[in-house]
């Protein structure tokens, strides 16, 4: 896997759609929030019944995806933080396991908006991975 994806590669991927996952759930609290657009059919599998919980999944969401985006920059070394190194590398191993049973997931969706990011979460459970396995300086 190394010498397929490599460690650079796979770090500005995983920004750059970890940063996708963060505008995309921050423009659905805006939007729930000022122009009280509430999609419930097409978030969560549809599970949502109020405004208030779909909010409060996607707030909870945001903070999950930005905790991410902030593990691959503490594993990249672009935020020095030398005593988390160990945390971000276990914390990779788990987002490669939970983005690949996300994947799973939305293999079984119910709306064909779910089932389209069974193509990103399935590459972020492969860039989890394969910045889990880079070595440690």
């Amino acid at each position: 896997m190394k010498k397929i994806l490599s460690f650079k590669l796979a770090t500005q991927i995983s920004l750059f759609l970890f940063g996708l996952f963060i505008l995309f759930h921050l423009s659905i609290i805006i939007g729930i929030v000022i122009f009280n657009f509430v999609p419930v059919d097409f978030l969560w599998g549809g599970k949502m019944e109020t405004k208030e919980q779909l909010l409060g999944f996607e707030i909870i969401s945001l903070l999950i995806l930005a905790l991410c985006f902030f593990i691959v920059l503490i594993k990249s070394e672009k935020v020095k933080l030398p005593g988390l190194m160990r945390v971000a590398v276990i914390a990779l191993w788990i987002l490669s396991i939970l983005f690949f049973l996300n994947t799973i997931g939305n293999l079984f969706a119910k709306t064909n908006f779910e089932r389209f990011f069974v193509i990103p979460t399935g590459i972020l459970a492969i860039l989890c991975l394969r910045l889990a396995l880079e070595k440690n300086k």
